[in-house]
């Protein structure tokens, strides 16, 4: 009978350990790189502005990949077309952006300021 007791001891910690370390795991994966996310939107930031401006909870943390002109530059990003704040996953990005430059940029959309009236993606990356 001690043998029998001994050995359900040892499968219920075996099996606490084994479940611990998945659920750890699972909880401290690495997050996915923009780089290899599929975007979820093709095409400029024109038509993109006016698409997610009328249903903005549709686009909330989706990927796009835009098309536009850069219109602002700032140390910590650039505005494209005016409507769209984008900004960089790297500092060192801003020195390859110039003012009135035509870009096609990868970024997740983080917001909409409704003062502004302006987009706003985090996470670009400029595509070649």
């Amino acid at each position: 009978m001690r043998w029998l007791k001994k050995n359900k001891v040892i499968t219920i910690v075996t099996s606490l350990l084994t479940i611990s370390f998945f659920i750890y795991q699972y909880t401290f994966r690495p997050n996915e790189s923009i780089e290899d996310i599929s975007p979820d939107y093709l095409g400029t930031s024109i038509d993109f502005i006016r698409l997610a401006t009328t249903n903005f909870d549709s686009w909330n943390t989706k990927v796009v990949q835009l098309t536009g002109e850069i219109t602002a530059l700032d140390k910590n990003g650039f505005t494209l077309n005016n409507k769209l704040f984008c900004q960089f996953k790297h500092e060192d990005d801003s020195s390859n952006v110039k003012a009135n430059q035509t870009i096609t940029i990868k970024g997740r959309v983080i917001g909409y300021d409704d003062l502004l009236e302006e987009l706003k993606l985090n996470e670009c990356i400029q595509l070649k």
